[in-house]
């Protein structure tokens, strides 16, 4: 009995889910939504809601680069349900359904390598080097002014674009209006720190890097914590060479190109700087 409900269960996930792989990420994603929801309308105290938030910070700023995958390689079988994963991925981390698509697979993928198109540059247009924070205001405060930008050139990515902006909005000024504090601190605050967050990890893959070597233009972060948390977005190198390789499948990549990269191009996460050692 156990066995067929095993298997039933194991052929219903694959008809739903493009990747086995995605279905343990995914579950864990969906059950810190829902304790979202459940805070939300159960009026904590202002203690709990304030670790609560704290918390949630740091725990969608890692859900952005399972929301970055996504845009690359999508979730779902369905639309339906790859739509309604990008509305708890814009809650959970301030970028919406197509911004991902926009900003970063049709510019930062195209133009990373030129810095005068590059839509995440760490260059300025006067040529100087920005700083990590800099850099990271720069790139946020201007992230969807880029995407709209972009997407001039894709006008039925544009439609799509704009739909799920309007649903966004929509629902947050509902969540926000019906509950005003555990809206702003719940919802809309991890929002916004999760695109500074999610900008962050860019510069740190590419700041200081341009040449037309693609083994030569990203720094890749090896630690096994580090690609627990992000889904393998360390092996940078791999995922900007085949950016439409599932995110399970980077690592195996990575080891065949891993000769034609420098051990310069490997580095220590740390959030605030980088070590020049190798990390195993």
């Amino acid at each position: 009995m156990y066995n067929a409900i095993h298997i039933h269960f194991s052929l219903f996930s694959m008809q739903v889910f493009q990747h086995k792989a995605d279905i343990l990420p995914i579950s864990l994603f969906v059950w810190y939504f829902i304790c979202d929801f459940i805070l939300y309308f159960s009026t904590p105290s202002i203690t709990l809601l304030l670790v609560y938030v704290a918390i949630s910070i740091i725990v969608k700023g890692f859900i952005g680069a399972w929301n970055h995958h996504h845009q690359h390689v999508l979730t779902f079988s369905s639309s339906f349900l790859n739509r309604m994963l990008e509305i708890m991925y814009g809650f959970q981390t301030g970028i919406i359904g197509y911004a991902w698509v926009l900003h970063h697979n049709l510019g930062h993928h195209m133009h990373y390598q030129d810095q005068s198109l590059d839509e995440s540059a760490w260059k300025s247009p006067e040529w100087r080097r920005y700083g990590m924070l800099e850099y990271t205001w720069i790139v946020t405060t201007t992230a969807y002014a880029r995407c709209w930008k972009v997407s001039g050139k894709y006008p039925l990515i544009r439609k799509k674009f704009i739909m799920m902006a309007a649903i966004q909005v929509i629902l947050l000024l509902a969540i926000i209006a019906y509950k005003p504090l555990e809206g702003l601190l719940i919802f809309l605050l991890p929002m916004i720190t999760g695109i500074f967050l999610g900008v962050h990890t860019t510069y740190t893959h590419h700041s200081g890097l341009e040449t037309d070597d693609p083994y030569a233009s990203s720094y890749n972060i090896v630690s096994k914590w580090y690609n627990i948390a992000t889904g393998n977005l360390g092996y940078h190198t791999a995922h900007h060479l085949k950016w439409n390789l599932h995110w399970s499948k980077l690592p195996e990549f990575h080891k065949e190109i891993e000769s034609k990269i420098d051990s310069k191009f490997y580095r220590t996460y740390n959030p605030f700087r980088f070590s020049e050692s190798k990390t195993v």
